[in-house]
């Protein structure tokens, strides 16, 4: 804790002695006045028997643990349901919103899409469905854009009712669609092959968790009849929905239905920047499909502002600014109350306030009031609305990418070597229990964790700024401070730019308004990372982001997919492929003919004689060899039919295997030739020696083979070309 003046630590202890005596006596952030989150004041008795049960049947497995500094004791909420005054200060589940002026359900009604003048309201219960501004623009906000892509969807959307003192309405609407052929009664606007239509109901608080569950069953029922001309599920629904609603006006209540966890494990450390964009009050649009995923992204972001889920009220529309003028700086504090701490710390900032609307699907028909405002969140379906010049930071939820679209917003908010650290530590917690179903039982990584951790930032943060303008204040009044040795980085740590950013908002001119200049001496002014960072390590967490960013196990899937296909009908082709060619090399072996017309090894045969009485005169004239006659038997007769591809490799052996032997005896006649020496013994040039051989065929060998089977003998053929050389000599020297 930095050392501060002697004014603040006696406003310090001021404060710590009247925390436990003292109680709000002025307008704050929840004040009744804003009809906002107000503790339970009244005995457990005068409950509604579904909540009474709801926290006895808690008591034994209270589930999240409440985290620090929200409560003071340690009573279970066992000691709750006994009415005792010490335990009305613990469990945030004893925080019930305040009951609205009027009903909480203000109107159903059936909206259907008609082929040719488009979606219009075809049934309604409630006077709110009367107001003309609301029956000419809800029926776009309830069948959005693309709702025919998918069988069921949800839609979330605000909407100001025409009045004295106008105030958000909360809408939801469950469409489905249904084949024409389908129907049992059919009207007679009805010309296409489906029919589309959505059940809406508006409410005064952001319920939507407790009423999806509820009205996408009522739906079902109404499309499973059919018959849409009887309607009277839906007047039962809206009777009874407002007394199922009341027990869900608690803070879990409204929490139901978005997911932090889901939000940090897609966006990942962008989920800081969207947190940072938006205190700065900057143009953000969503954009993607499915549409119930989009609204939920968005009121999830929203839930990361301690308290702001709660004060909507003026988010409907620019010009709504209600909730600013009712709010002033609290004059006590209760440490053991979490409700007066936010109080105290100006939680949560009016960012939906003056200028600046929120809006979770957002139609072409109301394009223009983000043309005419200066801070919004919105979310679209519509490539169209996505491509407007206004959006500073626009965020894809099918990808989960941002992009800057204002190139200062991504200087502003940019994250620091210390919220780098922060975020890689929430999300390892969030992502070593990571599971589709969402199912979880411990504390460290749910939703309620995330809240406590992202509320400690934004309090550090608040509290920096805070302790940064009294060190400045003192040196302009000469008055020598001492700083705090880790709180002299807490600017650095949280981006210098971004703190500069922040001041000039509309948001922080109302928190600074309503803020205790000593803010710093109940929460401390530091970053949560704050020293615990290093150079390597930054470098290390901005590779393993790339590496995240870039998504390579998702781009690759579709190639390896694609590799392994092309890989497999390779193989099957190939093998295909061999198959054909060996069976056309069965087929198509040519035979070979029985007398080779050049081969000058035998006489033609008289087909026209008697099979019986043919002899065939085969002479081989091989080397100088005298005619062998050969007679063939019947069997062995020259239109034998063509040869296969098992005899052919029968034939090509028996004739390798002839080779063989002619290639030995050839070395076995040469090796007596060789002396020890190694040298060759010719004959004298005088007295040639002349050599013949004489080789016969085999009598199981056909002599229809080809020359260029038969066996060459290659000791003849030597002898021969010794032969002609030692002539050759003779004749020279008898020249002479």
């Amino acid at each position: 804790m930095p050392p501060a003046s002697p004014e603040a630590f006696v406003r310090a202890f001021e404060l710590d002695t009247e925390k436990d005596t003292l109680e709000p006596d002025l307008p704050s952030a929840y004040s009744p006045d804003t009809a906002t989150l107000q503790w339970n004041q009244q005995p457990v008795q005068a409950l509604t028997p579904a909540i009474e049960s709801a926290f006895v049947g808690a008591s034994s497995h209270m589930y999240p643990p409440t985290p620090a500094g929200v409560r003071g004791d340690t009573e279970s909420v066992a000691s709750f349901a006994t009415g005792s005054s010490t335990s009305k200060k613990a469990e945030r589940e004893s925080m019930l919103l305040a009951p609205p002026g009027g009903p909480l359900v203000l109107g159903i009604a059936l909206v259907d899409f008609n082929h040719i003048v488009g979606p219009k309201i075809e049934f309604y219960e409630g006077e709110i469905f009367e107001d003309e501004e609301i029956a000419k623009i809800l029926p776009f906000l309830a069948l959005p854009d693309g709702a025919h892509l998918s069988s069921e969807d949800y839609t979330y959307f605000h909407i100001v009712p025409t009045s004295p003192n106008p105030t958000t309405v909360f809408g939801i609407s469950c469409n489905r669609q249904i084949a024409t052929s389908a129907l049992l009664v059919k009207d007679v606007d009805v010309t296409r092959s489906t029919v589309q239509k959505a059940v809406v109901v508006l409410v005064s608080r952001p319920l939507f968790g407790p009423i999806r569950d509820r009205l996408g069953v009522v739906t079902l029922a109404l499309f499973e009849q059919r018959d849409f001309s009887n309607l009277q599920i839906l007047t039962d629904f809206y009777k009874s929905l407002e007394l199922s609603l009341k027990s869900h006006l608690t803070t879990s209540g409204l929490y139901m239905g978005t997911s932090l966890r889901d939000l940090v494990h897609v966006f990942r450390q962008r989920t800081l920047i969207l947190l940072k964009a938006l205190m700065l009050q900057k143009r953000i649009m969503f954009y993607g499909h499915p549409l119930e995923r989009l609204c939920t992204y968005q009121y999830s972001l929203v839930t990361l502002m301690p308290g702001l889920l709660q004060n909507l009220e003026d988010c409907g529309s620019p010009p709504l600014a209600a909730r600013a003028s009712t709010l002033m700086r609290p004059s006590s504090l209760k440490t053991s109350d979490h409700k007066s701490m936010m109080a105290y710390l100006g939680l949560p900032l009016d960012l939906f306030g003056k200028d600046a609307f929120f809006q979770p699907y957002l139609p072409l028909q109301q394009l223009d009031m983000i043309k005419e405002s200066k801070s919004w969140l919105c979310g679209t379906t519509n490539s169209i609305v996505g491509q407007q010049k206004e959006i500073d930071l626009f965020v894809d939820t099918e990808t989960g990418i941002v992009e800057f679209r204002d190139y200062q917003l991504e200087k502003s908010a940019g994250l620091t070597a210390a919220d780098r650290k922060w975020m890689d530590d929430i999300i390892k917690d969030v992502n070593e229990g990571w599971d589709e179903d969402g199912q979880r039982t411990q504390f460290r990584g749910s939703d309620d964790y995330l809240r406590q951790k992202f509320e400690e930032y934004i309090s550090g943060a608040l509290a920096s700024i805070k302790y940064a303008d009294f060190i400045a204040k003192g040196k302009g009044n000469d008055v020598v401070i001492t700083e705090g040795g880790e709180n002299n980085n807490a600017m650095q740590d949280y981006n210098p730019l971004w703190i500069s950013e922040l001041r000039r908002t509309n948001a922080y001119e109302v928190w600074e308004r309503m803020t205790d200049p000593l803010l710093f001496d109940i929460t401390e002014p530091r970053h949560p990372c704050t020293g615990m960072t290093s150079v390597v390590g930054d470098i290390g967490l901005r590779l393993q982001e790339g590496v995240q960013d870039l998504k390579i196990g998702q781009q690759l899937a579709p190639t390896r997919e694609v590799i392994s296909k092309t890989f497999a009908t390779g193989s099957t082709n190939f093998l295909k492929a061999v198959e054909g060619v060996k069976e056309r090399w069965m087929i198509r072996t040519p035979s070979i003919p029985a007398t080779p017309p050049d081969s000058g090894r035998g006489t033609p045969v008289d087909l026209g004689k008697d099979p019986d009485a043919v002899s065939v005169k085969s002479t081989t004239s091989t080397r100088n060899s005298p005619a062998i006659q050969q007679t063939r038997s019947p069997t062995q007769q020259t239109s034998s039919p063509p040869i296969g591809g098992s005899e052919f490799a029968q034939r090509a052996t028996s004739t390798l295997s002839g080779w063989g032997s002619g290639i030995g005896s050839f070395i076995s006649n040469r090796a007596s030739k060789f002396s020890l020496g190694g040298g060759i013994i010719t004959a004298p040039a005088s007295t040639p020696t002349i050599a013949t051989s004489t080789v016969a065929p085999k009598q199981d060998e056909p002599d229809d083979i080809p020359e260029q089977f038969v066996p060459r003998d290659l000791d003849a053929e030597r002898e021969k070309a010794e032969r002609k050389k030692v002539g050759e000599s003779a004749a020279g020297q008898q020249k002479t």
